[in-house]
């Protein structure tokens, strides 16, 4: 009872259908949902920067690889019904509307052409056809009745005949060739004018003019043209040779182009059609977008094809070999699981339970069977000719259009068709097998449990099981750990035979090449897409595919000992429809790809597969929010220092998933990358720079770089002028300011100067009172003891010595011979006083000549006065003063000794006021003459009994600099 339960709830019913899949090629679609102004699409262009124009019956759109700018009424169109495209000498971008106007791309504003009203009166009520401009940039006017051409050279416009037509003679028709000159095919007899043999199939091609627009027409060879017609083309040269091509299509060819490989493209209402020889007929050409209105077809500079449709707008082919087998129905599940040979045909099988036969031009739809959803299903076919699927093995009768369920406790994820005839099964928890009579077995579980991913029979007909804990060989019902590649714990998926070694696709250690115990492993780190592998497939004696999440890789195998291999990778931007690839198939040159939107098929040397240079260009270049124009020196002020740059390269393979390296030299040396087409920099240095970018194709490929140099220049604070001239102004100013301060503390210094002089000789004058008080205390004391002659005498003498003071208190400096001769005058009065009791002694050194040494006046008299009063005088014994004078290399010194009673005796017996009155004023004159000469002016006082212990009185030293 359980058992019939889950047959009838898990029962395939097979259900044989008519249903086919058409190949077609892999392609990405635009629609107005990704910027077109309308899916209409009545013409395409690439323009010579190689930009694809699209126009439409509702404006049209510039493309870029990243988005769609469009152009309506809004920007200057006559009317949004664009009929025809083309581009000047000057890369100005010309349209024709469906009024007739013409009208063209200036900068970024669409602009009226200013002879559309000459050449609407001209046509009357025809309507204007293609145009053309030649090398001088003439535009050619023709009509799609093709009786009628103007010549247009800025907005003059007139009529041109090639030659003289009369009435009877048949319509010329002007076609374009390369080279933007103009050839006619005109309907008549060969003339000497005329040496394009007609026949009756041409006239009547030519003679229904009125459908066929002439702008199909192309050049296929040197001076041989084609032109495309209702239900044909012919072909034609200028020596007069004509082949004319039908078909029994009621189609009318709409679209006429001819790419570099040599193939001529013919488009109508039911499709592209691709003769690879113009010569053949148009029944033996490929068909591409069967059932479509196409308008257009052009192949860009890149090598990519583009297919404008009538409703459904734009097709973009990267690769027109990727040859792709998926439902129309965009809502049918499109993964395909499984492909793999059965007999003399391919099949493959898709994820929701059906099983195709692979034909040349259709897949054919062999079974379906109903399957719970979100199975993977795998399938095999048995020697009786039936088929094994689904994950729970049932098999299915094509003969009897019937089918049973083999297992319904068993989930079958690969099967194998064996050599011997029976068929493998990898399972969830081990191996089944079905015989040739479809007798279902399994391998006991206590054998054999494995997860089970992957199988793969040697010619010798050792099975090998890839497991999710690795390798395992199985022969004679016994199973054998590969224990090097179960050390590793793969998680093996599929496995394939190459040179000796088994191949080992995992699900996390990468590609394992396996041979005589010995393994080589190959890594994310060594170039694969990524540690996590689908599927592998060897295609050549030293080239396998990988099929990955990312996409296939080639691995090409120079020396797999030394490990030397190279990587080729295709993704979704060379046409793969999918990047998910589930099982890979190779056979008669051709490699099938079973991925998770449809099954594709491609040679593996098609040249469609290798990426083009990619160009990048420097687009804009912004300071601020203002545009600098691009060119060899630009020059930008220290406040255009916030820079942006945008930049494209015209990739349509990656579009927007474009990688893009760049530097600036001068602020960075390392390549930064960025998916961002543009790059800012803000607060730049006065500098010199220079703007690095490439790009990086599909192979990986970094283009040159594009480049653009700049200079940021300095606030003019921050130049070297500036600084000279801020330096030379410093340092002005600071002499200026120097020479002003030295004035002013010269005048300072002389003022100061003066008062120290004046001061000077006011202390001098200071000291003459003291000095005739003291003389006036002598005279009284010689009056006051009846000594009248004494007294005259030193009222004498007195009066010489005041005189000679008068006279030397107006100098700041004496000679010392003077300042000598005063002071033995005053010692000699001071003797009259002094008598017996004191004597004194001048000595000067022999070297020393006291004329030309100066002295301040009375400097040494106060010294000398102080001896006499403080020194002699107190003492009992009788005094002596030596004064010494000599003469050293930059000074010369006086000392004043005396025999008294000493400077410390007279200082403790509180007798030094008159002393210390003169020695301060001595002091004050040192000073002043300190500050005013600069010199070395000092004086020493000592008590002699410091100096010897038997020695009394006080020795003074005074030390004068000779200059």
């Amino acid at each position: 009872m359980k058992t019939r339960n889950l047959v009838f709830i898990f029962l395939l019913t097979a259900l044989f259908t008519d249903a086919q899949v058409r190949r077609t090629c892999s392609f990405r679609h635009y629609t107005t949902s990704d910027g077109l102004p309308s899916t209409q699409v009545q013409g395409l262009m690439e323009d010579s920067r190689g930009y694809i124009w699209t126009i439409t019956d509702r404006g049209a759109a510039v493309f870029n690889g990243y988005d769609f700018k469009m152009y309506t009424m809004k920007d200057g169109m006559p009317t949004n019904s664009v009929l025809l495209i083309n581009e000047d000498q000057k890369g100005r971008i010309w349209f024709m509307c469906n009024n007739g106007a013409y009208c063209f791309l200036d900068g970024d504003s669409i602009r009226p052409y200013g002879g559309n009203e000459r050449i609407s009166a001209l046509l009357k009520d025809k309507l204007a056809g293609p145009f053309f401009f030649d090398d001088a940039d003439t535009m050619w006017v023709t009509t799609f009745t093709g009786i009628q051409l103007f010549k247009c050279y800025g907005d003059s416009v007139s009529e041109f005949l090639p030659a003289v037509q009369n009435e009877s003679m048949a319509p010329t028709y002007y076609l374009r060739r390369v080279g933007e000159k103009l050839v006619t095919l005109q309907i008549g007899d060969v003339t000497a004018e005329n040496k394009l043999v007609t026949t009756d199939k041409i006239s009547y091609l030519l003679s229904v003019a009125g459908d066929c627009k002439l702008a199909c027409s192309v050049q296929v060879e040197e001076n041989k043209w084609a032109v495309a017609g209702p239900g044909g083309y012919v072909v034609f040269n200028d020596e007069g040779d004509v082949q004319a091509h039908f078909n029994a299509s009621p189609y009318i060819f709409s679209s006429l182009d001819h790419d570099r490989s040599g193939n001529l493209w013919l488009a109508n209402s039911n499709g592209a059609y691709r003769l690879h020889d113009y010569s053949k007929d148009p029944n033996e050409a490929d068909v591409f977008f069967e059932g479509h209105f196409i308008t257009a077809i052009i192949q860009d500079r890149s090598g990519n094809y583009w297919f404008g449709d009538r409703d459904n707008g734009v097709y973009f082919v990267p690769s027109i070999d990727m040859q792709l087998y998926r439902a129309s129905d965009e809502g049918k599940q499109n993964k395909i699981v499984s492909i793999k040979k059965c007999g003399n045909g391919i099949y493959y099988s898709d994820a929701a339970g059906g099983v195709f036969n692979l034909g040349e031009d259709v897949a054919q739809s062999v079974m379906h069977i109903s399957a719970p959803a979100a199975v993977s299903l795998d399938f095999v076919q048995t020697k009786s000719g039936d088929f094994v699927v689904g994950s729970n093995p049932f098999l299915y009768s094509v003969k009897d259009n019937e089918g049973k369920l083999l297992n319904a406790e068993c989930v079958v994820r690969r099967s194998l068709s064996l050599r011997n005839g029976n068929c493998v099964y990898a399972l969830s928890d081990g191996l089944g097998f079905s015989n040739e009579k479809n007798v279902w077995s399994r391998i006991p579980k206590s054998v054999f449990k494995e997860r089970c991913n992957a199988l793969a029979e040697e010619v010798n007909g050792v099975l090998w099981v890839g497991t999710n804990n690795g390798l395992f060989q199985f022969k004679d019902s016994i199973s054998t750990p590969v224990d090097v590649v179960n050390s590793l714990k793969a998680r093996v998926v599929d496995i394939d035979f190459w040179n000796g070694y088994i191949v080992l696709a995992t699900r996390n250690v990468g590609l394992i090449f396996y041979k005589g115990g010995k393994i080589i492993q190959f890594k994310e780190v060594d170039g694969l897409l990524s540690d996590i592998t689908d599927c592998v497939v060897v295609t050549g004696d030293n080239e396998l595919w990988i099929g990955q999440a990312g996409g296939l890789q080639r691995i090409n195998i120079l020396d797999i000992e030394q490990r030397k291999v190279s990587f080729f990778k295709v993704s979704d931007e060379k046409g793969l429809p999918s990047n998910e690839i589930n099982d890979l198939f190779f056979d008669n040159g051709k490699l099938y790809a079973a991925t998770n939107n449809g099954l594709i098929a491609f040679r593996p040397d098609a040249k469609s597969l290798n990426a083009s240079v990619s160009l990048i260009s420097i687009t804009g270049l912004h300071a601020g929010n203002e545009h600098i124009e691009i060119s060899a020196s630009i020059h930008l002020q220290h406040n255009q220092n916030n820079i942006q740059f945008e930049f494209l390269a015209l990739n349509f393979r990656t579009g927007d998933k474009t990688v893009y390296r760049f530097r600036l030299l001068g602020l960075h040396e390392e390549w930064q990358t960025t998916t961002n087409p543009g790059v800012d920099y803000w607060s730049l240095k006065p500098a010199n720079y220079t703007f690095e970018v490439c790009s990086r194709n599909e192979d990986s490929e970094w283009s040159d770089p594009a480049s653009v140099s700049f200079t940021v220049h300095p606030h003019f604070t921050q130049t070297i002028w500036f600084k000279v001239l801020a330096i030379v102004f410093t340092l002005a100013v600071i002499v200026f300011s120097f020479a002003i301060f030295y004035r002013n503390k010269k005048r300072k210094f002389e003022n100061e100067a003066k008062m120290l002089e004046l001061r000077q000789q006011a202390l001098n004058a200071n000291m003459n009172p003291h000095f005739i008080f003291n003389a006036l205390n002598s005279i009284q004391h010689f009056i006051n003891t009846n000594r009248s002659l004494e007294a005259n005498e030193y009222l004498a003498d007195f009066s010489k010595l005041i005189r000679m003071n008068l006279e030397t208190n107006r100098h700041s400096m004496v000679s010392l011979e003077d300042e000598l001769e005063r002071l033995e005058l005053y010692l000699k009065l001071e003797k009259l006083r002094f008598g017996d009791r004191m004597t004194h002694h001048i000595d000067i050194g022999e070297n020393t000549s006291i004329f030309n040494l100066e002295i301040p006046p009375m400097l040494i008299q106060p010294y000398v006065e102080n001896a006499l009063l403080h020194g002699i005088l107190p003492s009992n014994e009788s005094g002596v003063i030596i004064i010494r004078v000599r003469k050293n290399v930059h000074s010369y010194n006086v000392e004043i000794e005396d025999n008294g009673i000493g400077i410390d005796k007279s200082l403790s017996g509180k007798i030094s006021r008159h002393e210390s009155l003169a020695l301060r004023m001595n002091e004050e004159r040192l000073k002043i003459l300190r500050q005013q000469h600069r010199g070395d002016f000092s004086v020493k006082i000592t008590d002699r009994s410091n100096m010897q212990s038997n020695l009394h009185g006080t020795l003074v030293y005074i030390e004068l600099p000779i200059d």
